[in-house]
């Protein structure tokens, strides 16, 4: 569900190709101060996933440096996101997700961290990750300072946009009974309508598919309701078929740019669907499958 972040490419690369559960960091020495980026994990249908979970935020993630004297301290994550593989790439890795974090050697004021010279440990842990992550580092003298990334603001206020939305996650369960699900389509309203800003219009709903099987075609569109309120429609369709055990590829998120959706996004999104069908690859209704919309943590 992130965009593809050219000004960060270069800097990924090395990342990327150190493989899904990283090990390894931008650099292999660092001073107090300075920033560690860290590849967590693909995403669950990535080559190496090393996470079930469909989003990993900020509050996730615990990060702790053991410098050269044994003594450990905490360091501040200050970002995470994902970044995409290109859709021209090797079919096995085409548009799969990686989770990156960014790490500075900081504590929770922002003060930089006082290690022992020589060689040190960072370990990431988190209920979100099948295994803890250690990357062994060297501190070197002096004292640096988090890297700007985005620009001159390290603070957070840009980084903030590369992060997951709130969003809904919307997934199909129930029974096939041997046949194949061909098509789905879904019907969302929300009461509210697109805000005007001096940015342009922040979305009342939108959807956006998750990573999964490449031949699902996906669609979607809004349209305003006269009486108030915004309409989305969602429809994917799958000429192969989709079995029962692979549902989850259907998987998409409801987000929405509205300010009242980042106060409650449960209660925004929660009776926003108002129908939902289900065809075999022959085009004849299905009726042994629901869907659901939950809260994505």
């Amino acid at each position: 569900m992130m965009s593809r972040i050219p000004v960060l490419a270069v800097l990924l690369v090395a990342v990327a190709m150190a493989g899904c559960q990283s090990a390894a960091t931008l650099s292999t020495a660092v001073r107090n101060g300075d920033t560690f980026i860290v590849g967590l994990s693909g995403e669950p249908e990535a080559l190496m996933p090393n996470t079930t979970a469909e989003v990993i935020r900020v509050d996730d993630l615990t990060a702790t440096i053991t410098d050269s004297d044994g003594s450990a301290s905490a360091a501040r994550v200050r970002s995470v996101f994902k970044v995409f593989g290109d859709p021209t790439a090797n079919a096995l890795a085409a548009n799969q997700g990686q989770w990156i974090a960014v790490i500075d050697l900081v504590d929770a004021g922002s003060v930089p961290l006082d290690l022992s010279l020589g060689n040190a440990t960072l370990n990431i842990s988190s209920p979100k990750l099948t295994q803890p992550l250690a990357v062994a580092t060297t501190i070197l003298a002096g004292t640096g300072a988090p890297h700007a990334l985005l620009g001159k603001e390290t603070s957070g206020e840009k980084l903030v946009y590369l992060a997951p939305a709130q969003q809904a996650l919307v997934s199909v369960a129930g029974q096939l009974n041997g046949a194949l699900l061909g098509a789905v389509q879904y019907q969302f309203f929300v009461a509210q309508e697109p805000i005007s800003t001096g940015l342009g219009k922040l979305s009342a709903i939108g959807a956006v598919k998750l990573q999964g099987r490449r031949d699902i075609a996906y669609q979607s569109w809004v349209t305003p309701v006269p009486a108030g309120g915004t309409n989305l429609t969602v429809i994917m369709t799958a000429p192969d078929g989709v079995a029962e055990a692979d549902l989850h590829h259907l998987d998409i998120a409801l987000i929405a740019g509205a300010i009242s959706v980042a106060d409650d996004p449960d209660s925004y999104f929660s009776g926003s669907l108002q129908e939902a069908l289900f065809f075999d690859i022959d085009g004849a209704k299905l009726d042994g499958l629901q869907a659901t919309v939950g809260l994505v943590q």
